[in-house]
């Protein structure tokens, strides 16, 4: 027992690695031969994980080799529009000027309902909206509605917006978070001060985060907020340039 229990445990952390290295596009949408990879290496590792007679590097090479496979071919497809093309297909602009191109989807093997379907996703409720869609390479659907249909943008009203940025979380689940209160050039004594004076500690706070404009926001683990303007904009060097 204890042998299934390691063999699994090894399996299971060599296909985690493995999915790990071939990046961050394998753990969202796929690519057609990413599926296929990943479909045998979850193929590869089952056999050795149930079956003690199987040896263990019966799963580890192939799984070495399908990892090697993985990172020339991601290679070629960077470097070769070409191969990009033909194992990972093209963009198709399924509708233009709110018109759906039904050659397109006949070709794509797509039904009304199928895409009906992706632009609700994208936020297209009424086809008298859509302006313009498109059939991504991983088959997701990406829409975008026609410009009287679309809300007015800041500069085309004429407000001037401020500086937007990632914001710094601080304290996560009752713990300070080093790295980011190093960044944003503060040290630890000024975010106790802080929460002193709302009489918290840091074992008291769910989340504290502190954005581009020098604000900060606390919320307790009993769900209180608290906003106050931390830092002047001025003050804020992390989000610059």
């Amino acid at each position: 027992m204890l042998t299934i229990f390691l063999r699994a445990f090894v399996l299971y952390a060599v296909m985690l690695i493995t999915l790990r290295g071939m990046g961050k596009h394998q753990l969202g949408q796929y690519q057609p031969y990413e599926f296929a990879m990943a479909m045998l290496i979850a193929d590869l590792v089952s056999t050795p994980m149930s079956e003690v007679s199987t040896p263990l590097l019966h799963g580890l090479l192939p799984v070495a080799a399908l990892f090697v496979t993985h990172g020339v071919i991601t290679l070629l497809c960077m470097r070769f529009d070409r191969v990009r093309s033909v194992l990972s297909g093209k963009p198709c602009v399924i509708a233009a000027d709110g018109i759906i191109d039904r050659r397109q989807l006949t070709r794509l093997c797509l039904s009304l309902s199928d895409l009906l379907e992706g632009l609700r996703t994208a936020g297209i409720l009424d086809l008298k909206d859509l302006g313009t869609a498109i059939i991504e390479a991983n088959g997701t659907v990406s829409a975008f509605p026609q410009s009287a249909s679309r809300p007015p943008t800041a500069e085309e009203m004429g407000i001037d917006t401020p500086r937007e940025g990632l914001p710094l979380m601080l304290i996560l689940d009752g713990r300070i978070q080093s790295n980011n209160l190093k960044t944003s050039g503060r040290q630890e004594d000024w975010l106790l001060e802080i929460l002193n004076r709302y009489g918290l500690s840091p074992k008291a706070v769910l989340l504290a985060s502190l954005d581009t404009m020098g604000g900060l926001r606390i919320q307790t683990m009993d769900g209180a907020l608290i906003t106050l303007q931390a830092l002047k904009p001025q003050e804020v060097s992390w989000a610059c340039g």
